[in-house]
């Protein structure tokens, strides 16, 4: 019995490994797309003249 526990275990083991691949996969997209999402932000705030400073503030 201790034979096919230890398989068990050792193929949910594998299962999990694979899981936690894939969720660390998907947080890494979403960090990318995050990133690209607020470089696209910026580009159309700069286009819109959002967020610039009025008058002589400019450094």
């Amino acid at each position: 019995m201790t034979t096919v526990t230890n398989i068990a275990l050792a193929q949910q083991r594998q299962k999990d490994k694979e899981m936690l691949e894939a969720v660390e996969w998907q947080l890494n997209n979403i960090h990318e797309t995050e990133r690209r999402l607020k470089e696209m932000r910026k580009e159309l705030e700069n286009r819109l003249g959002i967020n610039k400073p009025e008058g002589g503030d400019a450094a």
